[in-house]
């Protein structure tokens, strides 16, 4: 499917945490890193949402029948679920909602922000990527898209009780986090992505959230973009 970096759609701004998942089903889910605080709070109507032109560098699409969800939905709640097919949404600026690397499109302009923090466990690395590329988009005035199921999932065997064990510090401090990069002065320009990738991960040291050798596995991914012709300042 075409997925163009311009988008007409409606979208949601200064909301602080949104169960976007609540835009495209009525049954109760939310996408995997959502504060559980923010689970059961009301989403503004998808009707009353202003329509407008947004920048859209990174897309989430949607995954039908075995989404990604965490560990506690899948503990207590049934699958499969299969999610509306008519609606799309961009979140600008003071919207939070995790995204993960399913069904994902990022633009070459984004492509910095992909780094993947490894010392943190692995059910939360693409969760705290998501949450630092949402941060830093929101200082170039990208919005982040969601869209519609454009593929299905067979969810291979997991360990539930693993995967929620790797989920627990995330249920902890994902919206301490946020309030943490929301708090922190950034660079706008496609130019300023890798100072501001230091800024956050700098932030994410000293909240204890991932080792101090996590800065030195940042500079190795920014020099490999860099000899690959990838700006990233």
């Amino acid at each position: 499917m075409p997925r163009r970096r311009a988008c007409r759609v409606k979208t949601l701004s200064a909301a602080g945490w949104v169960n976007v998942y609540a835009y495209f089903s009525d049954v109760r889910i939310w996408p995997r890193g959502l504060p559980l605080p923010a689970v059961n709070q009301p989403v503004p109507q998808f009707d009353s949402l202003p329509t407008a032109d947004a920048d859209c560098p990174i897309q989430q699409g949607l995954a039908d029948d075995n989404p990604d969800v965490d560990a506690i939905f899948r503990l207590v709640l049934p699958l499969p679920v299969r999610f509306r097919a008519d609606r799309r949404l961009a979140l600008a600026g003071g919207a939070w909602s995790p995204f993960n690397s399913q069904n994902t499109s990022w633009h070459r302009v984004a492509f910095p922000l992909l780094y993947l923090p490894a010392t943190c466990t692995f059910r939360l690395t693409d969760i705290w990527r998501g949450l630092v590329a949402l941060r830093i988009a929101r200082e170039n005035g990208w919005s982040l898209l969601f869209h519609e199921a454009t593929v299905w999932q067979e969810r291979n065997e997991h360990d539930l009780m693993k995967d929620f064990a790797g989920e627990v510090p995330g249920y902890l401090h994902n919206g301490r986090l946020a309030a943490a990069l929301d708090a922190l002065t950034l660079t706008p320009g496609a130019a300023a992505l890798g100072t501001n990738l230091r800024a956050c991960y700098r932030r994410l040291v000293e909240l204890e959230l991932v080792e101090p050798r996590e800065l030195e596995l940042l500079e190795a991914w920014l020099a490999d973009l860099s000899a690959l012709g990838v700006p990233c300042a």
